[in-house]
């Protein structure tokens, strides 16, 4: 009977810890076709782009939105900027890169701080690939209507 309780209380734990860690946010940091993807370093450009300028949208509750850049030019480096700065609502990222690799998802505190700003840079040391590239804003847990920029 006691090892009875005994698994029971292990299955339990272990449900919990599994529902617990499907519910977080987790920062992912990517390393797919050379990308490697980190918290900004420098607010300048280094060697690389800064990205769409100011691009200013709203967004609600479970809407997608969808944002373009285009990447024509020789670089190593892709700055990616979500700034919404209400911590009290939540953005997810995800970055469409324009040879086919998905990096993220990101969340606010994937650039090490919960600040109402994902601001990341992307980097490849064979160069960022040329064409189109999408940022895909979702409104993950949002109350009202969020203002941000990208």
């Amino acid at each position: 009977m006691i090892k009875k309780i005994g698994l029971i209380a292990i299955i339990l734990l272990l449900t919990a810890s599994f529902a617990a860690a499907a519910n977080e946010e987790k920062t992912i940091t990517a390393n797919s076709g050379g990308y490697v993807v980190t918290p900004v370093q420098n607010t300048g450009s280094i060697g690389g782009d800064i990205g769409i300028l100011w691009v200013y949208d709203t967004i609600t509750q479970g809407e997608t939105n969808l944002h373009s850049k285009i990447v024509n030019t020789d670089i190593t480096v892709l700055n990616v900027d979500l700034n919404w700065g209400d911590s009290t609502d939540s953005l997810r990222l995800k970055i469409h890169t324009a040879d086919g690799y998905v990096l993220g998802p990101y969340f606010d505190n994937s650039d090490g701080a919960t600040d109402g700003r994902i601001n990341l840079d992307i980097t490849n040391p064979n160069g960022i690939a040329k064409g189109t590239w999408y940022y895909e804003v979702y409104g993950y847990s949002v109350t009202g209507t969020e203002n941000y920029y990208i």
